[in-house]
């Protein structure tokens, strides 16, 4: 038994998880922004999202977003977004 609990312990102390990269960017217009950084995400941000928002806002980012946020994005009038889940993506 205790075999199996230091086994676990070294398991979980040897893991560790490394946090989703999205490219950074932020500009008005309706043209998508270059990345000028890249971001590290939270843990409750687990998507990288390309936004672009027309009139009247003429907006557009790159940056890290809750999936459920950005998917959100992509059903809105005006909005074109694209989401995904793997580094530097967006």
């Amino acid at each position: 038994m205790k075999a199996t609990v230091c086994a676990i312990f070294l398991m979980l102390t040897a893991y560790r998880g490394e946090a989703l990269r999205c490219n950074y960017c932020f500009s008005e217009g309706t043209d998508l922004c270059n990345p000028t950084s890249i971001q590290t995400c939270s843990l409750t941000q687990n998507a990288c999202a390309a936004v672009i928002l027309q009139s009247p806002i003429n907006r557009s980012f790159r940056q890290c977003m809750n999936m459920a946020v950005c998917q959100g994005f992509i059903g809105t009038p005006g909005a074109f977004a694209s989401c995904c889940s793997t580094d530097l993506c967006n």
